[in-house]
């Protein structure tokens, strides 16, 4: 069967220092050279992953923004890009105002990504800001307002803040119609929650079933660790938790495996890859 192996980043491919480890790019480099076919679905932007990935060849699209676009890094281009509603963005973008919560819009023009934000007074969210620029050289624009962003090609919002203020905004945001969300915990920071929202036909879920459809995929294997990889399990005909996951995605998982500390990825990869084509011989 033509399998593809898929796995978030954060928490589940990268250690808790948001970096892929020596061992882990040799495993990868490894699987590329010998025909595995892998691939990523993360909640980053292009900006970040083309960076983490930079010493691996990914002949399969990535899956980034939790399934908004699908970007082919062998021809550094977007294959697709799902936009939110623009009178859903505008009533988010008038919500998040009212609410006095800053957050952060991104647009998709002419194949080119960009950010926005209108204010940042929360510490949290400042400190996202300020490391973007000079980690992954994509600057982020100031607006007076929020709604000043809105486009008829705006996909993505997201805001990060403790839990409880969180939940707030995404049940107030709920009933809106057309947008998914995604709503779990920072890896990095134990106090801190995401909230991200993009159009109703963009999920990790979905995206998967574009890859299996296009690419002729028949069998595919995620990996995860967070509440935003239910979706990506969902999509996959196996699915393996990492041992750092939540309870909840080790419940709705095939299986579990070992630690992102332990590079539990590309180590279980490597041994199916070759358990299958020791069948095939």
């Amino acid at each position: 069967m033509k399998t593809l192996y898929i796995s978030d980043l954060d928490g589940t491919l990268l250690t808790s220092r948001a970096c892929l480890s020596a061992h882990s790019t040799a495993l990868l480099q490894q699987l590329s050279a010998e025909g595995a076919l892998f691939s990523c679905a993360t909640a980053r932007s292009m900006a970040s992953v083309s960076q983490i990935l930079a010493q691996v060849r990914m002949p399969v699209p990535v899956v980034v923004m939790n399934g908004v676009c699908i970007y082919d890094m062998q021809t550094r281009q977007y294959l697709r890009c799902e936009a939110i509603a623009a009178d859903t963005a505008m009533q988010v973008a008038e919500l998040l105002e009212q609410m006095q919560v800053p957050a952060f819009l991104y647009t998709m023009e002419k194949g080119s990504l960009g950010c926005f934000h209108h204010r940042l007074d929360d510490p949290v969210m400042e400190a996202y800001r300020a490391a973007r620029p000079q980690r992954f050289d994509r600057p982020f624009i100031q607006v007076d307002s929020l709604t000043q962003a809105v486009s008829q090609q705006t996909i993505y919002i997201t805001m990060v803040d403790k839990e409880e203020r969180i939940r707030r905004i995404r049940d107030a945001i709920a009933p809106l119609p057309g947008l998914q969300h995604a709503f779990y915990k920072d890896v990095y920071d134990r106090d801190s929650w995401y909230l991200e929202l993009c159009g109703a036909g963009a999920s990790k879920r979905q995206a998967v079933e574009y890859l299996r459809n296009a690419y002729g995929f028949e069998h595919v294997i995620g990996f995860g660790d967070n509440l935003n990889d239910l979706s990506l399990f969902a999509g996959c005909d196996e699915s393996y938790a990492v041992a750092n996951a939540r309870q909840e995605v080790r419940a709705a998982a095939t299986g579990v495996i070992g630690s992102n500390e332990q590079d539990a990825v590309p180590e279980w990869i490597l041994w199916h890859y070759h358990q299958n084509q020791k069948q095939k011989g």
